[in-house]
Order: structure tokens, then sequence, then C-alpha cells
């Protein structure tokens, strides 16, 4: 598929011919100006399309503008005209990375150690394809082929870090990405993806340290402004982590994950309206965004306001969350605001997620209680005793059940449990003889009963 250049993007009349424009692409391209560079470009190869460099630059100027689809189909074009350029090879094969088309970027890296087994990127820059593909193994084997070429090559240094840290292997990312800063100290991000590797560890203060010197590089990058700031909210410094979200929205008004945030803290401090406040603006810039309806659930439950708790906590789940806390949280505010079937639904995934989570088990064992679904409470009740066999709630929840459902004495056994442990608990005690007189009622029922059926069927 060749790339279609429209002629209406620039009048070629302005410049004597194709060479002048590439010309002027190149000083558009310095100069930052990659829209116009990008137009320049487009008129030269529509004069000439069989100029590989041109092609070739225009890919580059699509991919600093994220444009990598149709980078790629401008490289493809370039490489059709000169089918053994290692150069545009290996752009096409990146962007075929980065598009997610893993199996055209392997075969592009392949045909390029053809082309010349020792051509260093071929096996660099596949590194990150199999980390993106998640075989691990394989990204460290091209590794090693590619140190056997270049020994200290700041990218691959950078990439199989990338590999190292999807698989929580933080330090040794950490030691990787040094490397990278070392022999590379402006390659892009390095400082910042250090601080990340450094923040999950636990290491913060070291943390904090990258985040500000890759600051000091890009005071304006909103992304390394949200990763401080979330660091400074997890360890409850409040003041500074405020000041980095309202910096992120001095740059980018509209980002949700900032009101978020910023909805946090004022929920920390007790500022519950401010809070709501915020919370609804993330809502406004992308109502898909998981956790403000969580959070203005919790909010109006607070203030009081039923129906409107409802109506975000049901959004909330309809974004079918996966994290156990909060489905248990939500499971538990959910059965509060009486939406009881979406309630044991969260729990119950959460409780399947984590079946030796006492805590989520046992609101589980209380939804089923209160709603009398007494063989489920019984069932979860016996998980949660194989982790707290003295826990005194289950203990008369299950003596409860069993009462209820006509197993008295199953019923007794666990009244009788819980009398000897907690002697001095008067409602085990009390519980147990409704047990027995129940009991009781039974056996003497039954004769009467049998005696009956007897003279009925003999009439």
């Amino acid at each position: 598929m060749f790339y279609d250049f429209d002629d209406n993007y620039y009048n070629p009349g302005e410049w004597s011919d194709a060479e002048s424009q590439a010309e002027q692409a190149r000083e558009f391209y310095e100069n930052g100006d990659l829209e116009t560079a990008m137009k320049m470009l487009k008129s030269a190869i529509k004069i000439n399309p069989a100029n590989s460099d041109w092609l070739f630059n225009l890919g580059l100027t699509l991919d600093t503008l994220g444009r990598f689809k149709e980078a790629i189909e401008v490289f493809e074009q370039a490489r059709n005209n000169s089918p053994n350029d290692l150069e545009i090879m290996n752009c096409l094969g990146v962007d075929y990375t980065r598009v997610g088309q893993y199996d055209s970027a392997l075969k592009t890296f392949e045909e390029m150690e053809k082309v010349d087994p020792n051509f260093e990127p071929s096996y660099c820059n596949r590194i990150i394809t199999y980390t993106e593909m998640g075989l691990h193994d394989k990204a460290e084997q091209m590794f090693y082929l590619a140190r056997d070429i270049k020994e200290h090559c700041p990218l691959c240094y950078y990439n199989i870090g990338n590999s190292l840290f999807f698989r929580q292997m933080y330090d040794k990312a950490i030691w990787c990405w040094q490397q990278t800063l070392k022999l590379d100290p402006e390659h892009p991000q390095i400082e910042f993806r250090i601080a990340q590797a450094l923040r999950v560890s636990g290491q913060v203060e070291m943390a904090q340290q990258y985040y500000i010197s890759a600051l000091r590089t890009e005071p304006g990058n909103t992304k390394v402004l949200m990763d401080y700031g979330l660091l400074l909210l997890e360890n409850n410094e409040l003041g500074k982590a405020r000041e980095k979200f309202y910096r992120v929205l001095e740059q980018d008004p509209n980002n949700a994950q900032a009101h978020h945030y910023l909805g946090e803290i004022f929920l920390q401090k007790g500022r519950i309206a401010r809070a709501v406040e915020s919370f609804l603006n993330a809502l406004k810039y992308n109502h898909n965004l998981a956790g403000p309806h969580f959070r203005l659930g919790q909010c109006y439950l607070k203030l009081g306001q039923i129906a409107n708790a409802r109506e975000h906590l049901m959004a909330e789940y309809m974004l079918d969350v996966n994290n156990c806390k909060i489905l248990n949280s939500l499971g538990c505010m959910l059965e509060e605001v009486g939406a009881t079937r979406e309630a044991i639904d969260c729990l119950e995934r959460a409780a399947a997620r984590n079946e030796e989570d006492f805590q989520t088990l046992y609101n589980l064992s209380l939804c089923y209680y209160r709603h009398e679904m007494y063989d489920y409470a019984i069932s979860i009740s016996q998980q949660i005793l194989k982790i707290k066999p003295q826990h005194a709630h289950t203990l008369y929840n299950i003596a409860f059940s069993y009462l209820k459902t006509g197993d008295f004495s199953s019923a007794m056994k666990y009244a009788e449990m819980g009398i000897r442990l907690y002697e001095q608990d008067d409602k085990f005690k009390r519980l147990f003889y409704t047990i027995k007189i129940k009991k009781a009622c039974q056996t003497i029922k039954n004769p009467y009963h049998k005696v009956f059926k007897m003279l009925t069927l003999s009439k």
C-alpha cells in the first residue's frame, strides 16, 4: 500500500523544485515546526516519489508527531525503493512494535540480520518487541546477542530494563537503567524510569531525587508530575502532592486523573464538598475513569445522600472492577445502599480472587446472613473458621444459620463451642437454650405426627 501524497498540502510553485522544498523541510524540522516540515516533504515527494531519503525523513517526522501507522506506510514505500536499507528497515520494525504488529516487527528485524549479521539494532530492538509480547527469555537472548556486537549500548540496557521491570525485578531494572544514564545522560525519560522503579520498590527518598532531576530537565512533563504526585500522596505528603497535581492542571486542565487525585487529597483532609467537586470534574473529562464514582459513593454516604451514593456506586460497579480491596469496599457500600445483588456479586468475586482474605469472606458471610441465604452463609463461615477457628461472630452466625435450616445438632455444636471459648458472653448461652427448646419441640412433635399419619392411613 502506498502513502497518498495529497497535493493540497502545499503549493509546489512557491519553491523552484523538489530539492529546495526538501531542504526547507529539514530546516523546519530542526526548528521544531513539524507540521510544516511534513507538508514540505509531502510536496517534494509528490514530485519525486522515488527519493528514499525524503520518504525516510517524512517517516521520522511522522514518528515524532506520534502518527506511527502513517509512518509505517511511508517507511514501507521507502523500503520498496531501497529494499536493503538497514536504517529504513530498523525504523519500520520499531514502528511495527509501537502499533502492536509484533510478527511484522520480528520478521523485519530478522531480515535485517540477514542483510548484515553485525548490525546491532536488529538485536537491540528485538529486546523490546519480545518484552511487549511477554517473551522475556527471548528478550534476554537478544540482549546478549547485541552485547556480542556492542558491549555497552545504552538502548540495550534500557530495553532489557523494561523487561526486568515488567517481571518485578526492580533492583536489576534500576541497575540497567543507571547504565543507560551513564552511557547516555540525555536518553529520553531515563531518570523518570529509574524513579518509577525506585518508587514501586519502596525506595522513596532516592525516587524523589530522580523525580526532581527529571523535572529539572522537563519542568512541564505531566507524566513525571503525575507520578511524583502519586509518590507524595502515598507517603502522606499531601501539600506537596497537591502542588504537583495543580501543576499538571496548569499544563492540561482536562486531565481527569489529576482532578481525581486532588479529590483524594481533599477527602483525606475531610473537605467533603471540595472532594465531591474534584471527583465530578474527573468524571466530566473522563466518564469511564475508575475511581471517581467509588469515591463519590463514599462522600455521599458520609453526607447521608443515599440516592446519590447508590447512583455512583452502581456506576462504579458497571465499570467491572477487578481489584480485590476495591471490590470488598464496593460490595459493603452497595449493601449499605440496598443494592444486594450487586453487593454479593462484588464480594463473591473478591473472595474468589483471594480465598484466604478473612475480611472479604466475613463481609460476604454477613451479606448472606442478612438476606437469609443460610446455606451459603454456612459454607463461607466454615471457610472463615479455617482461617480464624475462634472467631466469635462467625461461631455465633454459623450456629444461628444451622438453627434456621433445622440442623439442630450442628447448631448446638457451634453454640457449645462459643460457650466454652467465651464464657462471659451471654449471647451464646441464650442461643444454646433457643436451639435446645427448638430441638425438644421437634422431638415432641414428631411422634404425634406419626400417630396421626397411621390413623389417617387406617381409615
